[in-house]
């Protein structure tokens, strides 16, 4: 097993943020470089099974994954099919001043040749989750960077006085 963290801080609050990351609508669409299609086969809120269509290393593959939601601070995504079965992503959510810091931690297992390709993989998947997170930063902050200039401001203006 390899691990890799990536952290990253989003200018917006973080129940918008942990709901924005775990949904499942927007994957195809903002992250369609390397997410096809997602079919969720079961989905409560809480607990949801979905097949995710990606590219890994530039090869179509398929992996299932079941996504756990334990708001308001944490989700966990394991696939339990697929190339990397038994994969563990825990998402961890900070509420700070400036919005939401992430800490994502990925413990990448890969059970045929794994001693050979986890680490690739582990490199491959750190690349891949720190895109994926910045194509959220960059999308939730463009919606909400009004919000936290303004809120900013009327801090900055009560500390003046």
């Amino acid at each position: 097993m390899r691990s890799v963290e990536i952290r990253t801080k989003i200018k917006a609050p973080r129940d918008i943020v942990l709901n924005e990351i775990s949904e499942y609508t927007h994957p195809p669409i903002l992250h369609n470089w390397v997410i096809k299609s997602v079919t969720v086969f079961e989905d409560d809120g809480k607990v949801s099974t979905a097949l995710w269509h990606i590219k890994v290393f530039g090869i179509l593959s398929k992996a299932t994954q079941r996504q756990v939601i334990r708001a308001p601070d944490m989700m966990t995504n394991e696939t339990i099919r697929g190339f990397s079965k038994g994969t563990l992503e825990t998402t961890l959510l900070y509420e700070t001043d400036e919005g939401t810091e992430i800490v994502d931690r990925v413990d990448v297992r890969i059970p045929i040749f794994g001693i050979f390709l986890e680490t690739p993989v582990a490199w491959y998947t750190k690349r891949i989750t720190e895109r994926i997170l910045n194509d959220h930063k960059l999308d939730l902050e463009s919606r909400f960077a009004e919000a936290f200039n303004q809120e900013a401001k009327t801090t900055a203006a009560g500390q003046a006085r």
